[in-house]
């Protein structure tokens, strides 16, 4: 997943490097990031990694941060994106203390912006032209906000 520019684009990160160690050095960081969390989302039949969820930028004293999902695109549609929505919401809450997670997302990517919603999600604004993606496009980005 961290080699896919698609995705990349669409989850608006554009690595530098994708070679095994860049990729090993990535889950490190996210994992090791004060205050918030990352988790693999592992495939039951494979163990392979199919996805990740992540809760970062955390604001300690408003107990306020940003969270975030990716599934391959080979097992959406299955649920495996509202069960890790759910994870998301509940780990923000329990594990964290959150009160509140935002999320920020291309206005094109549909799939997100449904899955959110449907996870009690509301915009709240848009970003004109905030992301430029590999191509050099800008992109409109919707911010979102869920109270927990």
């Amino acid at each position: 997943m961290r080699r896919d520019p698609l995705m990349h684009d669409m989850l608006m990160s554009i690595p530098k490097q994708t070679d095994n160690e860049a990729v090993q050095g990535w889950i490190e960081r996210r994992r090791k990031e004060t205050g918030g969390l990352f988790r693999v989302i592992a495939s039951a039949e494979t163990g392979a990694a199919v996805g990740f969820i992540q809760i970062g930028e955390v604001h300690h004293h408003n107990r306020i941060a940003h969270g975030g999902l990716a599934v391959s695109h080979h097992i959406q549609g299955k649920g495996l994106g509202r069960a890790a929505m759910s994870m998301i919401v509940q780990l923000g809450r329990e594990e964290l203390g959150l009160r509140k997670l935002m999320a920020e997302i291309r206005d094109d990517n549909f799939a997100s912006i449904k899955l959110h919603l449907a996870a009690g999600y509301r915009i709240i604004g848009t970003m004109e032209q905030h992301f430029v993606d590999t191509k050099g496009d800008a992109h409109n980005v919707l911010l979102l906000e869920r109270i927990l």
